[in-house]
């Protein structure tokens, strides 16, 4: 009945928005590429500003959500290159196959369901988690996408580019220093920063609208297996390790079991990785988190 409670409380408002949000693409000529630039490079960054000026969390915990997110990414990449390889995968679906390992969907659907599970503290950790994955797929993720097209500079070169950056520095820079924005910019940071997560959950709503499961299926059962139950079991064992306890590792192995990141599907398409193994890997991996974390969200008492 608890988990039956979760899926109906907590997953059930995520899917419904992204179910609307697929149906109105398929009536009206909606498109991604203009919604992903608005949370990109205005709503994310302007939330993240917020959501970092007015933390409450310690220093040390900000670390520990990064510790584990970088210890997630060097420990699924060891298991994702080894399982490929004794599998006797191409270069191509191997590169693919670790992708959607790797690249976690911390903002589209981690920030809200983590808001929803555990209200805003929860969304305030979810948020840190989302950004230390955004600069591991934008830097670690172009090199798998590409191996080999892309130099290191031009990786590292993408992160700068990215305001999210910028505004992590300075919205951690106000919480140190006990700055406040101007009430005219807060408000505006509040308003647009608000339109992030209703934006991802739309955008990730108009992309599986377009996806399919055609493709290889052994490959994408175990990429959705090692996405959905090895990582948060490698996420909690890493929170064990690092001294993560309370409601910051419960976040950190919630946010480690969401789905394939849907901008894997991008970096794929750009860079000729498999796209098609691609966005069945995302496809199947958020269907079935209806069940995972529901399950999950469960054993953790929440209701």
């Amino acid at each position: 009945m608890t988990v039956l409670s979760v899926a109906y409380n907590v997953i059930s408002p995520i899917f419904l928005i992204i179910l609307l949000s697929a149906l109105t693409s398929r009536y009206f000529p909606l498109e991604p590429r203009t919604i992903s630039t608005l949370i990109v490079y205005l709503f994310s960054p302007l939330l993240v500003l917020g959501s970092m000026a007015n933390t409450t969390l310690l220093p040390e915990e900000l670390v520990q959500i990064f510790g584990v997110m970088l210890g997630l990414t060097v420990v699924m990449s060891a298991l994702g290159f080894g399982l490929a390889r004794l599998l006797g995968y191409d270069r191509r679906l191997e590169s693919a196959f670790v992708m959607t390992i790797v690249l976690i969907n911390a903002g589209n659907y981690g920030i809200p369901l983590n808001e929803f599970a555990f209200g805003r503290p929860g969304m305030e950790r979810a948020t840190v988690y989302y950004v230390a994955s955004a600069v591991v797929a934008n830097t670690y993720g172009v090199f798998l996408a590409s191996r080999g097209t892309a130099s290191a500079r031009q990786a590292l070169l993408n992160v700068f580019k990215l305001p999210m950056v910028y505004c992590l520095v300075i919205g951690l820079a106000l919480n140190f220093t006990g700055t406040r924005l101007p009430l005219p910019l807060q408000r505006v940071t509040d308003l647009l920063g608000g339109a992030a997560v209703p934006g991802m959950l739309v955008l990730l709503g108009i992309q599986l609208a377009r996806a399919s499961l055609r493709g290889q299926i052994r490959p994408v059962l175990f990429s959705a297996g090692m996405r959905l139950v090895i990582s948060p079991l490698v996420a909690a064992g890493l929170a064990l390790v690092l001294g993560i306890g309370g409601l910051t590792r419960d976040v950190v192995i919630v946010e480690s079991a969401m789905p394939t990141a849907v901008m894997t599907s991008a970096l794929a398409i750009q860079f000729d990785a498999d796209g098609d193994f691609v966005a069945a890997s995302i496809l199947l991996s958020t269907v079935a988190s209806i069940v995972t974390l529901s399950l999950l969200l469960a054993l953790m008492g929440v209701s």
